[in-house]
């Protein structure tokens, strides 16, 4: 039996990753392949972000992981698929996935200026079937690199979006750095 370890647990290390710990865990209804992210709030409070049958759930702590509220639905919606969010160096918070759709399709960022309470810009990153699975890191410049995949067992690629929050802000490219559906690798 799993015990503790059921859960979408959050484990932390005190030294640089040699060892780890189960701080905690949230119960959410429906979760697929525990693919969560916790991202901290501005009062302190940790929000994750849980893969579910039904798009996004969340759960909330406020002492650091330990405890976790009952888990429930977002308004995020979505197909049963990994989603990426972050921290941007605004302050922001971006958030790829495949909003307001119920396959994997339509892979969508979005901007928040208050905690994920309200996101805005919609940034359409690649409308085609078959896209998923983001991932994204901010440079120093600001530009947002989202890495994704496309159709795993037919063209099998792997493609690369480059934008800015002003991109995503205004729901389309605006940016000279904007550059969508750059093919990276094809198997």
């Amino acid at each position: 039996a799993l015990g503790a370890e059921r859960y979408s647990n959050v484990t932390v290390s005190a030294d640089a990753g040699r060892t780890w710990a189960l701080r905690g865990g949230a119960d959410v209804p429906e979760r697929q392949y525990d693919e969560h992210a916790v991202i901290e709030r501005r009062d302190g409070t940790l929000w994750m972000l849980v893969r579910t049958a039904y798009g996004i759930g969340e759960s909330i702590s406020t002492d650091r992981g330990v405890t976790w509220s009952p888990g429930r639905p977002t308004d995020l919606g979505g197909p049963g698929s990994r989603f990426a969010i972050r921290r941007l160096q605004s302050g922001r918070l971006l958030l790829v996935n495949h909003y307001g759709f119920h396959r994997r399709d339509h892979l969508t960022a979005m901007l928040s200026d208050d905690d994920g309470q309200t996101w805005y810009g919609h940034l359409p990153i690649d409308a085609r079937d078959q896209v998923s699975y983001p991932d994204l890191a901010q440079a120093e410049d600001g530009r947002v690199y989202c890495i994704y995949d496309r159709e795993r067992s037919g063209a099998r690629e792997i493609l690369m979006a480059v934008f800015t929050e002003e991109d995503v802000a205004a729901g389309r490219p605006v940016s000279a750095a904007a550059r969508l559906r750059v093919l990276v690798n094809k198997a």
